[in-house]
């Protein structure tokens, strides 16, 4: 399961609306403007979709995330999607894993905005204590990514 990235910091979010693969920090077609959360620290208007560990975990700890647990939060998603907004990876079974985090289209949290990612991900990992529904979880590939 991967995880999705947002743009933050005044930054407008986009919904979005198609589950094809899209380039780094482009947004899906049709995608529609929605409002733009609160300044989350570090974030900048330059990031273009791409967040770095940092601003990971500030929006896992938005999103309602122990502080505890942001920095394993961070690596996961960072794994999962290089801190990418609009990774998308098609599952070849009929789902498709969305976001900072790749929350699969199975999960309330499968979502190209980065508040409803991270929340979901805050959720089924229920609150950073269970990360096996993450394969780089599973295969280590998160460690040492922040």
């Amino acid at each position: 399961m991967r995880m999705t990235k947002n743009t933050l910091g005044g930054l407008l979010l986009l919904a979005a609306l198609g589950t094809a693969s899209l380039p780094v920090g482009a947004a899906p077609a049709g995608a529609a403007a929605a409002q733009a959360p609160g300044p989350v620290p570090g974030a900048s208007s330059n990031e273009s979709g791409t967040l770095d560990c940092s601003q990971l975990e500030s929006l896992w700890e938005a999103a309602g995330g122990s502080p505890s647990a942001a920095f394993m939060a961070a690596e996961i998603a960072t794994a999962e999607s290089s801190g990418q907004q609009y990774a998308t990876d098609d599952d070849g079974n009929g789902t498709v894993d969305r976001g900072y985090w790749q929350m699969n289209s199975i999960n309330p949290g499968s979502s190209y905005d980065p508040m409803t990612n991270a929340k979901g991900a805050v959720a089924l990992s229920d609150d950073g204590a269970n990360w096996q529904p993450w394969v780089t979880y599973q295969t280590s590939a998160y460690v040492g990514k922040c």
